[in-house]
């Protein structure tokens, strides 16, 4: 398909493919600043297509060679080739070449890979087993004043050896090379000998090395690989342990940097590999020599230890450094700081927008943003470092409040316009987000509301929904730190009274009771001293569904016998006493009869939480409690073959055990309030109904409370229009029904009794 059908949509385009351009630069040898690329057109390969063995010769006379960058595709096979130009070529010489796979396979489907060469090289792409690829062909072209000619394979293979092609292609930030010497040399050789204890083979590679990096240091470097062997993986772990110059000097201390740098991957499989030689992902211990020793049987590790020549260019220390790590970086942050070097800030930057590993702190990030906020460097300039920074930020740190107002501060010296996709970014970063507790997005949102506050626009709306989708999306995965958060709540509530918050609150509300299976008795007490403190301000509406789920959230969280005596004896039992009250005023009969069986659990709990409730809320909540938590269960278990509940046998030194009644926490609810058996609920119900009602209420409590108040047994349930032994038939307790029947018989009678409205008769025609 021609250039000219073809239109690129996506925004980042331009950016990364001047990237990509830039490392073509290094890969061919040529400086990047006079190459460019014009777009030639789209290649689209089925299954079973090919590229035969050919030379590009459709190019401009000032061409000089050729990209191809092949978008996620998902295939296999297809392997590029390309073949090296040898001029004067003899026969009997092995043609040199380099095969790329371009990711085949899985990795293909989910990134863009490229490949590029010289204009006289000659290429062949193999054919695809399976699937299709789309490639972007592009024509490099080289321009710069002072060139007699153009750039080609055979001209700088003739100007430059291998090495030293490559090591001066390398940017920067990867100016370091190891090659494995598949072997170990103790320390004391190495201290006597320097290079010269290297074997014939070893010492030419240390002299190639030498050659090609003139201003290069060497180092020998000797180093142990742990191989865990597993069942279904594997994986390494390896550690620098001695560190030599070339005249065998021990450096181990003094590059205390390059232990944390060094990195032993392979260049060919990894992108910031440092390692020059193949290593396969399924024989990665080729380059290590000989097993040392060996651990386990089936699941079992293997230790190998060897040296390796190291090389690197210490005009590029800084750059290497900052590939340790945050730390290595923040190091560098301070001298920027301390010396506002520009140019120190640039060359940092360069190795943080290519590098995994070498990301800022959340203190780097910080101090950074205010050097440029006080910088007197244009606008444009400084916009475009702060978007590096902002981008820059590692995500395994939390940004503080700290980093936060740094960025307002930047927005509103610098404009929003400019930072606004940067700044979103650090909102969605997915891998930061991961495994937070929900303090950290409430830190998050408060940046919004400052943001939003700080430009008096509309730009922080945007990122406040973000917060707030992000917390509803967040996977749970650990206890929320509920003080914390509860008090970021309200203290958010307070200090913007004048934002509409109820997003905020629904969404917090929503993660705690999505966390609920992972709650302590303690957090279900911040919720509902939340809970209570939202209903107070009467800005949030009436929060019903948020309480009906805190309701079977704390009847399904309230089975710590222990630590509920522990919060009804402390400073907190007005809040567990709010939480009844929440729960009867919310909850169902499933979450009633949960929280009785819970209150029940000994005598010592059960005394204790009804003092507290009538201390708390008086003899209204204790009615409720009692009629819908308490009737339904008996302190014997209904099943013979159990034995009494051993918590509310009393125990005395030579004394026989005093066994509890059935209906022992009953009587010590009437013995507070001897009227709670006469006193009717806002249904109307007295507990006669509540207990004759339920299918799991025993003969001895029904009968005893019968026994405190008898007349209710003549008075109809106003709910279901029953007497009190229609409601105990009803569900099966025969003994209770026949019991209260018995109380009053002529209630045979008027228990068949509808109505007392009398049937008209019709009119007569």
């Amino acid at each position: 398909i021609e250039a000219s059908k073809i239109k690129i949509q996506n925004p980042q385009w331009d950016d990364s493919f001047k990237q990509l351009l830039e490392t073509v630069a290094y890969k061919l040898g040529v400086d990047p600043s006079y190459l460019s690329a014009e777009l030639d057109g789209l290649i689209y390969i089925e299954k079973g297509g090919y590229i035969e063995r050919v030379v590009d010769d459709d190019h401009d006379n000032n061409a000089m060679g050729t990209l191809i960058i092949q978008l996620p595709s998902k295939f296999t096979g297809g392997a590029l080739t390309i073949y090296n130009y040898v001029e004067d070529k003899n026969e009997e010489e092995e043609e040199e070449s380099f095969k790329f796979t371009l990711g085949a396979g899985e990795e293909a489907a989910y990134s863009c890979h490229f490949a590029c060469h010289f204009l006289d090289c000659e290429y062949e792409m193999a054919k695809l087993w399976s699937g299709s690829r789309v490639l972007l062909r592009y024509s490099l072209h080289y321009k710069h004043d002072r060139a007699d000619e153009i750039p080609t394979a055979g001209l700088i293979q003739y100007l430059t050896s291998p090495i030293e092609s490559s090591l001066n292609g390398l940017p920067p930030d990867d100016r370091m090379v190891l090659i494995p010497l598949e072997r170990e040399y103790d320390g004391l050789s190495l201290v006597n000998a320097g290079i010269k204890a290297l074997s014939r083979g070893h010492r030419q590679k240390a002299e190639a090395l030498k050659a090609a990096g003139a201003e290069w240091e060497l180092l020998l470097v000797n180093a142990n690989l742990v191989h865990n062997c597993r069942s279904s993986d594997h994986y390494d772990t390896t550690s620098v342990m001695e560190v030599f110059d070339e005249r065998g000097n021990r450096v181990t201390s003094d590059m205390k940097w390059l232990t944390r740098t060094i990195d032993f991957h392979s260049i060919e499989h990894h992108d910031e590999g440092m390692l020059l030689a193949f290593d396969d992902d399924f024989e990665c211990v080729s380059n290590w020599g000989a097993c040392k020793a060996t651990s386990g049987y089936y699941d079992h590790e293997q230790t190998y230890r060897a040296t390796f020549l190291v090389s690197y260019d210490p005009a590029f220390e800084m750059e290497l450094k900052c590939l340790g790590g945050t730390e290595e970086v923040a190091e560098v942050c301070k001298k920027i700081v301390e010396t506002r070097d520009h140019g120190l800030l640039d060359r940092l930057l360069s190795v943080v927008g290519s590098k995994r590993k070498s990301k800022f702190d959340v203190k780097s990030c910080q101090i950074l943003l205010q050097l440029l906020i006080k910088s007197r460097k244009k606008i444009a300039s400084r916009v475009e470092l702060v978007n590096k920074i902002i981008d820059g930020l590692s995500s395994s740190v939390e940004p503080d409040e700290l980093l936060y107002d740094a960025i307002i501060d930047a927005v509103e010296k610098l404009g929003h316009d400019g930072l606004g996709n940067n700044i979103e970014g650090i909102l969605n970063d997915t891998k930061r987000n991961t495994g937070k507790d929900i303090c950290f997005f409430l830190k998050m949102m408060e940046f919004a509301l400052k943001l939003n506050k700080r430009t008096a626009g509309e730009a922080g709306l945007n990122y406040l929904e973000i917060a707030i989708n992000n917390l509803s999306r967040k996977p749970i995965t650990l206890r929320p730190d509920s003080t914390t958060a509860v008090s970021s709540i309200l203290d958010m509530i307070s200090t913007y009274n004048d934002n509409d918050l109820s997003n905020v609150v629904q969404a917090c509300l929503n993660f705690f009771h999505r966390s609920a299976t992972q709650q302590s008795l303690d957090t279900l007490m911040c919720r509902t001293y939340l809970l209570k403190q939202l209903l107070v301000t009467n800005k949030f509406g009436s929060l019903e569904q948020s309480l009906v789920e805190f309701a079977a959230d704390f009847a399904r969280g309230c089975y710590s016998c222990l630590r509920s005596k522990e919060i009804l004896e402390g400073e907190r039992k007005g809040v567990f006493i709010q939480a009844t009250d929440f729960l009867v005023d919310f909850g169902t009969q499933n979450e009633w009869d949960k929280f009785g069986k819970h209150i029940i659990q000994s005598m010592n709990l059960f005394s204790v939480f009804i003092d507290a409730v009538i201390g708390v809320s008086g003899e209204r909540l204790l009615r409720d409690v009692l009629n819908k938590c308490l009737l339904q269960y008996s302190i014997v278990d209904p099943d013979p073959r159990r034995i009494l509940i051993p918590n509310w046998t009393v125990r005395k030194p030579n004394e026989p055990d005093i066994l509890p009644t059935p209906s022992l926490h009953f009587q010590m609810v009437l013995e507070l309030i001897p009227s709670v058996v006469q006193t009717k609920d806002k249904d109307e119900r007295l507990p006669l109904h509540y207990a004759a009602a339920s299918p799991t209420a025993s003969y001895d409590v029904i009968m005893e409370v019968f026994k405190a108040y008898k007349q209710a047994a003549s008075i109809r349930d106003p709910t279901t229009g029953l007497f009190p032994f229609q409601l105990a038939a009803s569900n099966g307790n025969v003994e209770a029904a026949h019991g209260l029947l018995l109380a009053n018989p002529n209630l045979v009678s008027s228990g068949i009794y509808i109505h007392d409205r009398k049937r008209k008769r019709s009119s007569s025609a």
